[in-house]
């Protein structure tokens, strides 16, 4: 029985030493890209959207319970909707993030709903930072496929990505496939993703 009681208590002192474990950002795994997406009722465009945040220690093994937050506030014209469409997901408007909890498995998996400002300057390069229990992990380029953010993906949008693309520069909103520059390939995407349907409808608001 003894043996017993010192088993379970050295799991469960392993066990908090890991939920207190710091991230490391070289074990760690971030996308390089993400997607502003759009929602379908309450529910947020995850089969296009959602993206994995892996979260390990310094000695490789995951990181359970820590509050990963993404934050889009660098991103030219991107707006965070303030309502998230995604649980367990919250949002914080002041620094436009999105914040969960990692799993046993150090993991989270999170959508992005929100939408760009039509009139904003393009913006290139990686623009989205991630954290896990205060501990920067790196960054991420966004693009936004509800770039006006009224009425969902529609010809509006498709209006705004033409006109990026008429640039012929590396604009990071309009770059879909996240290689770099807009092209044929995004559009392809673009359309795709619209004939899906899962980003039919803006967010109801978005922080302020």
């Amino acid at each position: 029985m003894k043996h017993l009681l010192r088993l379970g208590a050295c799991v469960a002192l392993i066990c908090a030493a890991r939920a207190r474990a710091i991230p490391s950002p070289a074990n760690s795994h971030i996308p390089a890209h993400m997607l502003l997406v759009g929602r379908s009722g309450d529910v947020a465009d995850t089969t296009f959207g959602a993206f994995t945040v892996e979260v390990r220690d310094a000695t490789n093994n995951p990181v359970a319970n820590s509050p990963v937050e993404v934050r889009i506030l660098n991103c030219p014209g991107a707006r965070l909707s303030s309502q998230s469409y995604d649980p367990p997901s919250t949002i914080r408007c002041g620094t436009a993030g999105v914040l969960q909890t990692t799993d046993t498995h150090g993991e989270v998996r999170i959508a992005l709903v929100g939408a760009g400002t039509p009139g904003s300057p393009p913006g290139g390069g990686p623009c989205v930072q991630v954290f896990a229990s205060g501990v920067f992990l790196g960054t991420a380029s966004l693009a936004y496929l509800d770039q006006d953010g009224s009425g969902g993906m529609g010809a509006s949008d498709l209006t705004l990505w033409l006109s990026d693309f008429a640039l012929g520069e590396p604009i990071a909103r309009s770059d879909y496939d996240g290689d770099g520059m807009v092209g044929a390939g995004d559009l392809s995407i673009w359309l795709t993703l619209w004939g899906a349907a899962g980003s039919t409808e803006s967010a109801a608001s978005y922080c302020p």
